[in-house]
């Protein structure tokens, strides 16, 4: 039977996506923020819903969002620079909430008077799949595919499975390792830098 690949986005695809916010009006800030944090940190949509103001930390000098995931297990995801200045300008355009126990990334009420409440599941569907579109991309995208694509690029970029395993919080190393695609250029390339004529 033939496994089913794991969709994931080429670097190209996932730059157009992050282009489609428009990063000028609160929403697109938050847009922006949100497709950004699950492309560098791998977070489940569940887990961007349940993030809450207090799981960004600063742990040795470094910016960290530390959460229980799936199966009770901890984790700490290191932020990168553009993600963490793309979430404090969202955070600033909202007021600077520092409630520890606020969402991070809360619904905006485009209709009158709303309650300020975390994401939803169904939320962070829509906007992946209305960003997607908007990129004129054909894959289906989810964002389960944002999640793949983060496992993907690391590991391309030669990041080993133990450190990927981690920052994925696999309880084992076999569901990190369908994450290792080879490109056909990729497998050019392997052969290509094969030198044994002399």
């Amino acid at each position: 039977m033939k496994k089913k690949e794991t969709e994931f986005l080429t670097e190209e695809e996932a730059q157009a996506i992050l282009r489609v916010p428009d990063r000028r009006t609160l929403q697109g800030k938050r847009d922006y923020a949100i497709l950004l944090t699950l492309l560098t940190t791998g977070l489940r949509k569940a887990e961007i819903c349940n993030l809450r103001v207090g799981d960004l930390k600063t742990y040795r000098n470094q910016a960290v969002i530390d959460l229980i995931g799936k199966g009770k297990r901890f984790r700490r995801i290191p932020l990168n620079g553009e993600t963490l200045f793309a979430i404090k300008e969202y955070l600033k355009t909202i007021g600077n909430v520092i409630e520890p126990t606020h969402p991070l990334f809360q619904t905006l009420g485009k209709h009158g008077p709303y309650e300020e409440k975390g994401l939803t599941p169904k939320a962070v569907d829509c906007l992946i799949k209305s960003a997607a579109k908007r990129a004129l991309i054909q894959k289906r995208i989810h964002p389960h595919v944002m999640r793949h694509t983060f496992a993907t690029t690391l590991l391309d970029k030669g990041n080993d499975l133990r450190t990927v395993q981690d920052l994925m919080g696999h309880s084992h190393i076999r569901t990190t390792e369908r994450y290792l695609h080879s490109t056909d250029d990729r497998k050019v390339e392997a052969i290509r830098s094969l030198q044994f004529v002399t």
